[in-house]
């Protein structure tokens, strides 16, 4: 919302750098890791990856208020931010492929997450028409928490009262086939037994 311009000003992350460096980066990495544990590829590579993206933002803005780098405008030329932007929309756009086999609001928030890093990539070009960009970029990026916070409700409404339940029927997901038909258990990588996240579990 910050990017959108909807509250703050230029000194703003010198404030809320912590914010975005432990909740929205190393509690979402930590996340990651979790995932890879229950062999949950999609969560480990797109969990990861933003969380250390955000991690590393935290880090540049805890070190422009510390004055050691100085700040530079979201609104303006900054290809050293651009840089990574492309790196993160390639394996954004990569997981919102693979999210399609499991369900129409996962797979529709990392598309807008990547589409929104995508049109942040504007951040390569000169003038006025940055900040334009940068003003649609978060309102993709907008859309894309709406739909992960729903995504999360749903995992904590199916696991409090069952992903069967009555209560469960009022937040769908849409799942796809291929997520319906996924089998609670699975075998892993040469170790039985293994149990999966949440794709199979439903």
């Amino acid at each position: 919302m910050w990017i959108a311009h909807w509250w703050g000003n230029g000194d703003s992350p010198t404030i809320f750098f912590p914010f975005v460096a432990f909740w929205g980066g190393l509690a979402q990495f930590i996340a990651g890791i979790e995932g890879f544990k229950a062999r949950d590829v999609l969560v480990t590579v797109i969990n990861t990856m933003w969380g250390a993206f955000w991690m590393s933002a935290g880090v540049m803005w805890l070190l422009n208020a510390t004055g050691t780098l100085q700040a530079q405008s979201i609104d303006a030329h900054f290809p050293e931010l651009a840089s990574w932007f492309a790196v993160v929309a390639a394996f954004t756009w990569v997981g919102a492929f693979a999210a399609t086999a499991r369900d129409v609001i996962l797979a529709s928030l990392l598309a807008c997450l990547a589409t929104g890093s995508t049109i942040a990539l504007c951040l390569f070009s000169y003038g006025g028409g940055v900040r334009a960009g940068m003003k649609a970029a978060a309102y993709f990026w907008i859309i894309s928490s709406i739909l992960a916070w729903w995504r999360v409700t749903v995992y904590l409404v199916e696991e409090a009262f069952g992903p069967k339940s009555k209560v469960a029927s009022f937040f769908p997901v849409f799942r796809l086939p291929k997520e319906k038909s996924a089998p609670l258990v699975v075998p892993g990588l040469g170790e039985p037994g293994v149990k999966r996240g949440m794709p199979g579990v439903v």
